[in-house]
């Protein structure tokens, strides 16, 4: 067996490979780039376990190591006290360090969700982000109406009864412009998180999720690190 500890940055990553007895058979640094990294994997051969970091953008190097056959062992960041606490701080040491802690079974592992469950999570932090934005133009469009010393008394502002009112506001053509556009952003992103909306419950039937693995789709990028 082959212990491989992969140190993932943004545009390059470190490689390390170990051998059963902890004799170093590989450090090497290379572009993340999928045949690159495929190429030098192959040359390790194939009963390789890797362990990789989950930081920034980790979800393809393991979508690609599941791919090719490879097991896959992530790192909890902030558990990987062998990493954060040591004296010499490089990319190889990171990445020799993962790979000795997987050898000696002693790496803190954070769970690996299933692609579907994956997508899920990306499609809810999808609608949440959608929404906040929308969130933020209503307060723009009610700060609007403050600022020209207006009274709103509806309910819902940006309802049928609201929106005639907003439409029929007497305004100076700047004003109109920028209400009108506050306006015309916030159908757009309405739209937007509708069909997110109608995306999350068809993947969701597909894969026969229920609710409760909707409510931990939605909640476990709170609880665990990936």
């Amino acid at each position: 067996m082959i212990y491989v500890g992969i140190d993932l940055h943004r545009k390059r990553s470190e490689i390390a490979a170990l051998d059963e007895q902890g004799t170093e058979l590989l450090s090497r640094r290379v572009a993340n780039d999928p045949d690159a990294l495929k190429a030098i994997l192959a040359e390790l051969g194939t009963e390789l376990q890797v362990a990789l970091e989950a930081t920034y953008g980790w979800e393809w190097l393991a979508d690609l190591l599941e791919q090719e056959g490879h097991e896959l062992h992530l790192s909890h960041p902030l558990r990987t006290k062998a990493i954060a606490a040591a004296r010499v701080k490089t990319d190889a040491v990171d990445a020799r360090t993962l790979a000795h802690l997987l050898r000696a079974d002693l790496l803190p592992e954070a769970y690996v969700a299933p692609r579907e469950l994956r997508d899920l999570r990306d499609l809810l932090r999808h609608r949440v982000v959608l929404t906040r934005m929308r969130s933020a133009l209503k307060n723009r469009v009610h700060a609007l109406l403050a600022r020209q010393g207006l009274q709103n008394e509806h309910a819902d502002l940006f309802g049928a009864s609201g929106r005639r009112f907003l439409t029929q506001l007497d305004l100076r053509e700047p004003t109109r412009r920028r209400l009108d556009s506050l306006l015309s952003l916030i159908d757009d992103f309405h739209r937007e998180i509708e069909l997110a909306k109608r995306e999350i419950d068809t993947l969701a039937r597909r894969d026969h999720a229920s609710k409760s693995s909707l409510s931990y789709a939605a909640s476990a990028p709170t609880r665990r690190c990936c």
